[in-house]
């Protein structure tokens, strides 16, 4: 098997779908993780819960953790920079780029691993080879004209509850593995979701009817190429997937002990 970024024949590396920082992060000092299926059956059980698989060389897995993950998986970490208010939390010296093209890197992998817990995510050979070039060249420039995200728009909010008491911390502690929502129409897009750390990542597939639309037309949470964002709080109450996910999760919680 080659290397899905390079192309290369070099020995292949176990890559993390999911930056092993943010595991880490949720084990806390712990071997493993509860894991809950979102059904009426399935029972929860611990796990290791760290999905990998043969995807990259090591060269390639060096190349996205230097360029990528090393900031990405800290930006949300940091108190520097940092501004919270009741309704957003703002962060100063966002590298918008460096930032989109992480969660990208999240995406892709996502798509070409074979892995149930992305099953839901298939971008297709094509794409994934434009993904994998824009990663290659640290740029989001698909021509002259056009851009990655003109269409894929990429949304960061923070999930809170301050309606029905679920503790931040547990918030924070839930990761939902990716999902996917496909919208009436074609008009209408797709959007691919996964949560960590409190924070709910949402992909938005749409091409518009216009190159004007595509370069202005904007989502909530959008990320933009500023150096100052704001993420904005959203109740939980408000993600009905989200919701209903920790409903699921807290129901099994109080018919299994585990």
């Amino acid at each position: 098997m080659s290397c899905k970024l390079c192309g290369g024949d070099d020995a292949l590396q176990k890559s993390h779908i999911i930056p092993r920082s943010y595991f880490k992060g949720l084990k806390n000092g712990n071997g493993q993780l509860i894991s809950v299926t979102c059904d009426a059956t399935t029972t929860p059980k611990k796990e290791n819960s760290d999905p990998k698989e043969k995807l990259l060389c090591r060269s390639c897995e060096q190349f996205l953790s230097d360029n990528y993950e090393k900031y990405g998986t800290r930006l949300f970490k940091s108190s520097r920079c940092v501004k919270k208010t009741r309704n957003y939390i703002e962060f100063n010296g966002f590298k918008y780029t460096e930032y989109y093209l992480f969660l990208v890197s999240i995406l892709w992998r996502a798509s070409l691993s074979s892995l149930e817990e992305f099953s839901s995510v298939d971008l297709q050979d094509k794409f994934e080879k434009i993904l994998a070039s824009c990663l290659r060249n640290k740029s989001i420039k698909l021509s002259a004209s056009l851009k990655l995200d003109h269409f894929i728009r990429i949304s960061v909010l923070r999930v809170v509850d301050t309606q029905s008491g679920v503790d931040d911390d547990v918030i924070r502690s839930v990761l939902l593995h990716f999902g996917a929502e496909h919208g009436n129409t074609a008009e209408d897009g797709m959007v691919y979701y996964f949560m960590i750390s409190g924070f709910l990542i949402c992909y938005l597939f749409k091409v518009e009817s216009d190159i004007h639309e595509a370069r202005t037309k904007r989502i909530g949470g959008q990320l933009l190429n500023r150096s100052q964002i704001k993420v904005p709080k959203v109740e939980l109450s408000n993600l009905k997937q989200v919701h209903d996910a920790f409903k699921i999760v807290y129901e099994k919680a109080q018919s299994h002990i585990l």
